[in-house]
């Protein structure tokens, strides 16, 4: 038996997104369904919803600034067309004008189990950007590759607060993105469903 990600469950059922809109994807190389569709291609041939926009998180889009703490420059995407606007930039959150052609953001991006990695909290930034601007989030869940089950290390220090760290949660932390999700949006509060 295989376990399938959110974007596999998407991909399945395509009428999950009829709500969606026009959405935008934050996604690098490794958001891919179980045979490699890569998830922009996935929301892109989705009849329910329009693809408007592309986010990348740290080391880009197609994940090709490998060195650590490098800022990825915004681009075009030479497949859709579309505007890729990375948020490991000048900003760490989507601004309002990115925003500006977006109902829904749409997160596809593999969690480590490890707090000192940087996509969920670009996950947070994410659902605070989305809080503030009144867009709705939904998370294609990837499971935890540690297993999610045990839970290891002290927790974060509430005073030593930074991107690689922004919630006090365990070195190990056992989340997979969308339990992430959901764990940072009871804070957040923003408009959240994942898929799962």
């Amino acid at each position: 038996m295989s376990l399938l990600t959110g974007l596999d469950q998407l991909l399945k059922d395509p009428q999950m997104a009829s709500d969606w809109g026009r959405c935008a994807l934050v996604s690098n190389q490794a958001s891919v369904t179980k045979d490699f569709v890569p998830a922009w291609k996935v929301l892109n041939d989705n009849s329910f919803c329009k693809l408007t926009t592309l986010f990348g998180p740290q080391h880009g889009f197609e994940s090709t600034v490998q060195e650590n703490m490098i800022e990825s420059d915004h681009a075009t995407h030479l497949p859709t067309g579309l505007a890729i606007y990375s948020l490991y930039s000048e900003t760490r959150e989507p601004k309002e004008e990115m925003l500006s052609d977006v109902d829904t953001l749409v997160v596809d991006l593999q969690v480590t189990g490890c707090r000192i990695y940087t996509y969920k909290y670009t996950l947070a930034a994410c659902l605070r950007a989305a809080k503030k601007y009144k867009k709705k989030v939904i998370v294609l869940d990837r499971h935890n590759p540690l297993g999610g089950v045990c839970v290891e290390g002290n927790a974060l220090e509430a005073d030593t607060k930074s991107f690689v760290g922004e919630f006090e949660i365990p070195i190990r932390h056992g989340l997979s993105m969308a339990e992430a999700a959901k764990f940072f949006n009871s804070e957040i509060k923003a408009d959240l469903d994942v898929v799962c």
